[in-house]
C-alpha cells in the first residue's frame, strides 16, 4: 500500500490514547459532514429539475408529437413534395398528421381574442391521446361531412367564456385571406367560419392560452387552398430507437425538410430549464465550496500537529512530494467520504419523496400533482462526486505546500 495514503488513513481515524477524538479529528469530522450536506442537498436539487423537466415532457407527450417536419425555408409545404406513404412505411411509425397553423381571430357571445388555429387531419385524434387533456364537452372535430367542430384551449375558453353545453352560441373563426386587401371592404380581406365549441382541453399553460384545434378540411375552405400544410407530426410506437429513426427519415427525405424531435419543438422551454439547473448547481457548489474551507483550516492545523511526525519521516527518507501528498489523500478522504454520505442521504430523500410525497407542491387550477416531482439520474450522482472529488484536492492543496515547505 501507498505509504502516504496509509499514514492519511491513520491521521483521519486518529484518536487520543483516553479513547476520544483529538481537537483536530472533531474538526476533521465538522468539515466531513458540511460535505454530506452539500453532496445531498446538490443531488435533491438536480433531482428536483430532472422531475419537473419529465413533468413538463409528459404534459406536453399528448400535445406535442415525437417528431415534428417542418420546411427548411419557407413557411408551408406543399403536400405533393412530402413522401407521406414513404413515411408512414418506415419501422416504428404509429401513424402521422397533417397540420396547418395560423394565428386567427377568435370571437364568441360578444367577446373577441387572437389565438393561434391548429388545424389537423382526421389521423390526429387517433395518433394523440387527448382524452386524459379533455376538460368539458366531447372529443369531437367532425361529424359526418358538413359538421365540424372545436377543440379550445382552457385559456383561451376562459377569455372567452367559451361552454360547450350552451347551444345557442357559436365561435367565429376570422382567417385572413390571400392576396390584396380592398381598404373600402376590409372585412373582405378575412375568411369567415362558425363552429360549435364541442370541448375543452388543458394541457400545459402555454399551449391552453394559444390554440384552438379546428379540422383541416374545414380550414381548407375557408382558405380556399388544400395543397399547403405547416408541417407534419409523426407518432412513433413505444421503445421506437428515436435517434435510429431519426436518421432514417433524414435519409429519406434530404435538406428540404427540418427534424424536430419533442425537445427541439419546446427548445427555449426546455433551454430555460436547463440553464436554471446549471445556475442552481453552481450556486450550490458555491456555497459548498465556502463549507470547504473547514477542510482547509483543519488541513492546516494537522500540518501544524504533525510538523515533528514528517521531520522523523523526512530523515527517515521519505520526500517532500510524499509528505504533501499525505495531506492531499486526507483532503480526499474527507470529500469522498463526505461525498458518498451524502449521496447516500439524498438518495435516500429522492426515494422517500417519490414513494411518500413527503413535501407537498401547491398547485392550483387543473394541475394534479400533489408533490415535487424528483427523478434521479446517474449522471448527476458522478457529477456531484466528481465535483467533491475535485473540492478535496483543492482544499487539500495548501496545507500540502505548507508541509513541503516546513521541511526545508
Amino acid at each position: 500500500m501507498n505509504l502516504s495514503f496509509k499514514i492519511a488513513r491513520r491521521y483521519f481515524f486518529s484518536r487520543k490514547q483516553q479513547g476520544g477524538f483529538n481537537a483536530i479529528s472533531l474538526i476533521s469530522y465538522i468539515s466531513l459532514l458540511g460535505y454530506a450536506v452539500g453532496a445531498a442537498a446538490l443531488l435533491i436539487v438536480l433531482s428536483v429539475f430532472n422531475g419537473f423537466e419529465g413533468l413538463f415532457t409528459q404534459m406536453y407527450s399528448n400535445f406535442d408529437a415525437d417528431f415534428k417536419l417542418t420546411p427548411a425555408s419557407g413557411k408551408y409545404i406543399h403536400l405533393p413534395h412530402l413522401p407521406i406513404q414513404q413515411i408512414n412505411q418506415l419501422d416504428g411509425v404509429l401513424g402521422t398528421s397533417a397540420i396547418w397553423e395560423e394565428n386567427a381571430l377568435l370571437r364568441y357571445n360578444g367577446k373577441q381574442t387572437i389565438a393561434t388555429i391548429k388545424a389537423v387531419d382526421k389521423n390526429y385524434l387517433n395518433i394523440n391521446p387527448l382524452d386524459s387533456n379533455l376538460l368539458f364537452g366531447d372529443l369531437i372535430l367532425e361529424a359526418g361531412k358538413d359538421s365540424a367542430f372545436a377543440l379550445v384551449g382552457s385559456g383561451l375558453a376562459y377569455q372567452l367564456g367559451v361552454d360547450p353545453g350552451d347551444q345557442f352560441n357559436y365561435l367565429g373563426i376570422y382567417l385572413p385571406k390571400k392576396g390584396k386587401v380592398d381598404m373600402l371592404d376590409p372585412s373582405g380581406a378575412f375568411s369567415h367560419g362558425l363552429l360549435f365549441p364541442a370541448g375543452i382541453f388543458s394541457v400545459q399553460e402555454e399551449v391552453d392560452n394559444k390554440y384552438v384545434i379546428l379540422p383541416l378540411s374545414y380550414v381548407f375552405k375557408l382558405i380556399e387552398d388544400s395543397m399547403r400544410i405547416s408541417s407534419l407530426e409523426i407518432r412513433l410506437l413505444p421503445n421506437t430507437n428515436q435517434s435510429l429513426f431519426r436518421s432514417k427519415l433524414a435519409a429519406l427525405l434530404g435538406k428540404e425538410f427540418q427534424i424536430k424531435n419533442r425537445f427541439e419543438q419546446r427548445e427555449s422551454f426546455f433551454k430555460v430549464m436547463q440553464s436554471e439547473k446549471t445556475i442552481s448547481y453552481f450556486i450550490l457548489v458555491f456555497i459548498l465550496l465556502i463549507a470547504a474551507f473547514n477542510a482547509i483550516g483543519s488541513l492546516y492545523m494537522l500540518v501544524i500537529e504533525k510538523k515533528a511526525d514528517m521531520q522523523v519521516l523526512a530523515g527517515m527518507g521519505l520526500q517532500g512530494s510524499k509528505v504533501a501528498f499525505i495531506f492531499i489523500y486526507q483532503g480526499l478522504w474527507i470529500a469522498i467520504t463526505g461525498g458518498l454520505i451524502g449521496i447516500i442521504i439524498g438518495l435516500g430523500v429522492c426515494y422517500g419523496q417519490q414513494e411518500f410525497s413527503w413535501v407537498a407542491l401547491q398547485t392550483s387550477g387543473n394541475t394534479v400533482i400533489s408533490a415535487y416531482p424528483v427523478a434521479v439520474k446517474w449522471q448527476d450522482a458522478l457529477q456531484v462526486f466528481f465535483t467533491l472529488l475535485a473540492m478535496g484536492v483543492i482544499t487539500a492543496l495548501y496545507p500540502a505546500l505548507k508541509s513541503k515547505a516546513m521541511l526545508k
